[in-house]
């Protein structure tokens, strides 16, 4: 086809890509996987989704063909006929480029599911989607970002909403310096800078359920009213039927009279997207992504309003008069003085979510009076004071061995046997459980180890003791691990392996002697070793092993595990001649994570060689779905990049896809790697990447 030139005016850098950055990938995925290899591909190739027709195409920037497997790959394209291929030259900047524009011909995908324990008995399904399918949330964000944000302002209700488009471009200045956000909060607040990007929209007005807790709101909300009713919405995420987003915003009999109509809807738009990323179900939408709680605050919003227009209506109660109430997210706190208004709000909220399909929880229903003080709130004030008194702090006048004015020197001890049993004590007295702590107890071990690694950093050499340095980390080390093995869940198994790589980072920094580092690293070692060998191997608790897996790695080679452990870890069977076995699939999770810790290394030929095995065998029992299953994709891109499996297992793969092997070098130069960043992960890089993205 011939190519015709035509200016168009670029959006602003790193925009129209972004929600892949931002919002796809769930916070719980092992800190070895993320989307930076395949956002810096799409930002580099200016990937864009554009129409052909009633379909959609992906288009980007390419002097030739040297691209075309990988987007081939990606998005399941069909053959290059002009019916299906083009090529254009475009003027962007004054500058002409070459567009290269392909039909795709499916937009249904599986996505890559996996679990992760979330009570006793119970698990929690999360979802990594496609790649194509990631392209499809940017290109809706894209054109729909008004929209989302107009839906999403209408609840009175609502403490965590998108507020606007987060800055894309910033600059460091005095402004800046002073609105600067916390490193710490989950998603971009509105009104704060930030220097990296944690979210693609600001939110309003909390971050964090805690910062409510201690807000001017909560507590004018208890000085008004006596009375607290904490309600939640029953799995919400699971249940969420995909048609109600357009009965949220068109109204429940306007939609249902207009069904035919509703395509080319926001609400049917946005409908379309959820159920062609998660198999076309209408049940329930992918849980984990950022755009997943968007889609939900859209229907919850609809849900608020109608709240209050039918309280007002049917029995004269005003919001902040007669009641007040917040949602942060799926979580109803019900502010008011008289019984029948706390029962009138909840009868309706639950005849309203009714009528969305979903419903209220009745084990988490619970009913405060005032003094309005939780068990939780009780708990957290315990354990803050006996952290508090427990790791002791001191700085006292030394004399300069410089000769010049007294000086400050800091030191530390740790009680760490007290503090276990007054954390014990805690709970038992205030009723609460360790979940409901350990997130909160754990982040503030982890900011009492930087504070006393700084301060420890700021001693004269001639005053720095080393032992005493160790041996207060070794106390909090053994809290730590104590108050995690009653409770491994995943966003606590986060906390305490960052906490373990600052200890293992620090104690390089500040240069301690081997014999007294080697005491932490022992510890850690054993304390993990310990855990894995009594946590069940199963799919379950696969992503807790994991990250303990990659802390372990952090410890060097003086720490290595033997191979048959490895393979006991991660959940396959050893027989007596020790070969190895798998009753069912690895996931892709474990397969990448173990090939990152053998590495090439000659004592893990064995596991390597299994391993190699296991993932051709994935892609031959699949092979019905090689273009629409997330995981295989995902799998196939990753691994062409991975110097640790062979050149013939990455044929075979690039062939399964109908990859010339005369071709494979392009798809292998394509980008320097997608998914896992094979020859320079970072463990401690990554982990602080999740700073931005912790979970709700």
């Amino acid at each position: 086809m011939k190519s015709k030139a035509r200016k168009i005016k670029l959006s602003p850098k790193a925009r129209y890509q972004r929600p892949v950055a931002t919002d796809i990938m769930p916070f719980e995925v092992p800190p070895s996987f993320s989307n930076s290899g395949f956002f810096a591909f799409l930002m580099r190739l200016e990937v864009k989704i554009s129409r052909w027709g009633k379909d959609k195409a992906v288009r980007w920037v390419a002097p030739d063909d040297r691209f075309d497997d990988s987007f081939q790959l990606i998005f399941r394209l069909s053959d290059k006929s002009s019916k299906n291929f083009r090529t254009v030259t475009e003027i962007h900047d004054g500058k002409s480029l070459s567009i290269r524009e392909w039909r795709i011909s499916s937009n249904w995908t599986m996505p890559f599911n996996f679990r992760i324990s979330h009570k006793e008995t119970e698990f929690r399904q999360l979802s990594v989607i496609h790649p194509q399918a990631q392209m499809f949330v940017a290109e809706f964000y894209q054109l729909h970002a008004p929209e989302i944000l107009y839906h999403c302002s209408k609840s009175n209700f609502s403490i965590r909403f998108p507020a606007s488009v987060a800055k894309s471009v910033r600059y460091k200045d005095r402004l800046f310096n002073e609105n600067v956000g916390n490193s710490d909060d989950s998603i971009e607040e509105a009104g704060k800078e930030y220097e990296g990007s944690g979210s693609y929209f600001t939110y309003s007005k909390y971050s964090n359920i805690f910062k409510f807790y201690e807000n001017y709101a909560y507590l004018n909300a208890e000085r008004k009213f006596g009375s607290l009713y904490k309600l939640d919405v029953s799995s919400c995420f699971d249940s969420i039927y995909t048609h109600s987003i357009a009965w949220a915003t068109l109204g429940q009999e306007v939609a249902k009279e207009n069904i035919k109509r509703l395509d080319t809807t926001f609400g049917g738009k946005f409908d379309r997207l959820l159920r062609e990323l998660n198999r076309g179900e209408t049940n329930g939408i992918v849980i984990g992504p950022e755009f997943s709680r968007v889609f939900a605050e859209i229907i919850l919003q609809d849900v608020d309003r109608s709240l209050e227009q039918v309280l007002l209506d049917e029995h004269g109660f005003s919001n902040r008069v007669d009641y007040e109430v917040f949602r942060y997210v799926d979580d109803y706190f019900v502010f008011c003085d008289r019984e029948e208004v706390g029962l009138y709000v909840k009868r309706h909220l639950s005849e309203l979510l009714k009528l969305v399909k979903l419903t209220l929880s009745s084990e988490k229903s619970e009913f405060y009076e005032r003094p309005i003080i939780t068990p939780l709130t009780i708990a957290k004030n315990r354990i803050s004071s006996c952290l508090a008194e427990r790791i002791v702090t001191k700085i006292e006048k030394k004399s300069d061995p410089d000769g010049g004015d007294d000086i400050d020197y800091f030191s530390c001890k740790i009680q760490a046997k007290s503090l276990i049993v007054d954390f014990k004590a805690a709970l038992k007295e205030s009723g609460v459980k360790y979940k409901d702590v350990l997130n909160y107890t754990l982040a503030t071990v982890e900011r009492k180890v930087n504070f006393i690694f700084r301060k420890f950093k700021a001693n004269h050499d001639a005053h720095k003791d080393y032992r005493e340095l160790v041996s207060a980390i070794l106390g909090l080390l053994e809290f730590s691990a104590f108050v995690y093995a009653a409770q491994p869940r995943v966003n606590f198994t986060v906390r305490l392996t960052r906490i373990i790589a600052i200890i293992v980072d620090k104690l390089h920094e500040v240069e301690v002697e081997r014999d007294l580092k080697d005491r932490v690293f022992k510890f850690i070692f054993d304390s993990i070793n310990r855990h894995i060998k009594h946590t069940p191997h199963d799919r379950f608790h696969e992503v807790e092993t994991l990250y303990l897996l990659l802390a372990l790695n952090k410890l060097g080679r003086g720490y290595r595990i033997p191979e048959p452990n490895i393979a006991t870890f991660v959940g396959l069977d050893v027989s007596d001649a020790g070969d190895y076995s798998f009753k069912r699939h690895m996931s892709y999770f474990s397969i990448s994570v173990c090939l990152l810790y053998v590495r090439n290394q000659a004592r893990y030929g064995k596991l390597r060689d299994f391993l190699e095995a296991e993932i051709k065998k994935k892609f031959d029992d699949r092979r019905a779905y090689l273009h629409q299953d997330s995981e295989l994709v995902i799998a196939a891109l990753d691994l062409q990049c991975c110097p640790y499996i062979s050149q013939g297992l990455k044929e075979y793969i690039a062939s399964s896809y109908g990859i010339e092997v005369a071709r494979l070098p392009l798809l292998q130069r394509s980008a320097p790697y997608w998914f896992t960043n094979w020859e320079n992960f970072d463990l401690s890089r990554e982990l602080d990447k999740k700073r931005a993205r912790e979970v709700y």
